[in-house]
């Protein structure tokens, strides 16, 4: 009996981890998208559309979400463990929670290029630190670094290296789709750049300060959680993977 209260304490305090860990990221993500110099690979999309059409961030983001794990049934098929399903719950519970904190920065404009710096760079670095909360819960994967890990698993390729391939296919699908509906870039530019690279180092810096504490927990490497796929999901820099 014990052991089974311990299990679900357990549970139920990587679960408050994890929405605690997507609430951050999403303060990040909208910073970036108040900053108006472009905001992150993963949130470029959405940024894009809710431009051109009536649904907010938070709603396509739910939507992009929720395609990602549509690909990862497709990838895996029966290698799909039931588990991951909970992916669908983080999906709205990101979406909602990029809608909540844009709204929350609704009078954030910036009045000139520095101050829309200072917020790019303090987005990616929030946003950073959001993914090393949640990806150190060990709980399940959040949609995009799932898409990537599905895709390890049939190819065998390096999970940072398909990471990058894969934030770069966001970005270039987005700045199509603002030509596309806008006749303009929208959404994407020098901040996303920003946002690519230093997502990935706010994490690997983050490991590395919580791992000289010596405390275990939210430092360790996330191994042996139910995840996707059982694989290693550090690239060659040794960076947790970021949802960007």
């Amino acid at each position: 009996m014990a052991v089974r209260k311990h299990k679900a304490l357990s549970i139920s305090l990587r679960t408050v981890q994890f929405l605690f860990g997507v609430l951050v990221m999403s303060f990040g993500i909208a910073l970036t998208v108040r900053a108006l110099i472009g905001t992150t690979p993963i949130s470029s999309i959405p940024v894009v559309l809710a431009e051109a059409l009536p649904l907010t961030v938070g709603e396509f983001t739910i939507i992009l979400n929720l395609l990602m794990v549509v690909a990862q049934l497709i990838i895996l098929r029966k290698q799909f463990p039931p588990l991951q399903f909970l992916q669908v719950f983080a999906a709205f519970a990101f979406g909602w929670s990029c809608d909540l904190s844009l709204w929350i920065l609704q009078d954030l404009v910036p009045g000139n290029y520095l101050t829309s710096l200072i917020l790019s760079l303090v987005g990616s670095m929030t946003l950073g630190i959001g993914v090393f909360i949640q990806v150190s819960a060990k709980a399940v994967y959040v949609p995009p670094e799932g898409l990537v890990a599905a895709i390890v698993k049939v190819t065998g390729k390096d999970f940072g290296v398909l990471k990058i391939i894969n934030d770069w296919s966001l970005i270039l699908v987005a700045v199509a789709l603002s030509f596309l509906f806008l006749g303009q870039l929208v959404g994407v530019r020098e901040g996303t750049v920003i946002g690519e690279f230093l997502v990935g180092l706010t994490v690997s810096a983050c490991r590395w300060l919580w791992s000289t504490t010596g405390i275990p927990g939210w430092g360790e490497e996330p191994k042996g959680h139910p995840t996707v796929v059982e694989v290693d999901v550090s690239d060659d820099t040794g960076a947790t993977p970021v949802a960007a």
